[in-house]
């Protein structure tokens, strides 16, 4: 089993959980996403999961600080296991990946770079099937017949976060705070920058190459 520590980092719509879903498939990675940990906290109605809620529904970044709470267990266990994985969509700020590195350090950075139109179609087009989990979008993989699945006949939904305003506030913020990021690994001599502007499928050799060196 390959045991790289990979972070994946990328605005939202660069494509990070489809080439996670890529790398957890065929490497046999755990796919450790800090969207679905927020998702989770969020359903569970916590305080916390309260205060998440607000943060994502208004577009605005979790702060270091949260996001750092919500990842600190998850990266305990990572250690413990010691197994390969991928973080996706963290680190995002310098401050995070300090404190990621106090408690494992990553063997590959792998930043996805994606034209600000396109990312925002490939979310405000997303739809999802609530029984099945296919995903589709509208403007570049549309069901075969309008708003319904083409495995279970549910009809898609989309998610309330998904939406112009809320992407745009999100990719902006995405972009300030990166430079800071990129200025923190571009010594390391582990980070790679990836243009996905056409799709996932085109990076992937390039990416199994990385890995595999």
């Amino acid at each position: 089993m390959n045991k790289l520590k990979i972070v994946l980092l990328g605005a939202p719509g660069s494509g990070k959980g489809t080439l996670s879903n890529y790398l957890e498939k065929t490497y046999a990675f755990q796919h450790i996403s800090t969207g679905d940990l927020f998702r989770k906290v969020i359903a569970s109605g916590s305080d916390l999961g309260e205060q998440l809620k607000l943060i994502v529904s208004s577009g605005a970044l979790v702060s270091d600080e949260v996001t750092n709470a919500v990842m600190r267990e998850e990266l305990l266990k990572l250690v413990n296991d010691r197994v390969g994985f991928i973080l996706d969509g963290y680190p995002r700020t310098s401050e995070q990946a300090k404190f990621l590195d106090q408690i494992l350090k990553p063997d590959l950075i792998l930043m996805i770079d994606v034209d600000k139109k396109l990312a925002i179609k490939r979310i405000v087009g997303r739809r999802l099937c609530p029984k099945c989990g296919a995903i589709y979008n509208i403007y570049f993989k549309p069901p075969k017949v309008d708003n319904v699945c083409d495995f279970d006949g549910e009809f898609l939904i989309q998610r309330k976060d998904d939406n112009i305003e809320t992407i745009t506030r999100r990719f902006d913020l995405y972009e300030d705070v990166t430079h800071k990021l990129v200025d923190y690994y571009k010594d390391s001599g582990k980070l790679y920058r990836i243009d996905a502007n056409n799709g996932i499928d085109p990076i992937l050799p390039k990416v199994d190459e990385l890995i595999n060196k």
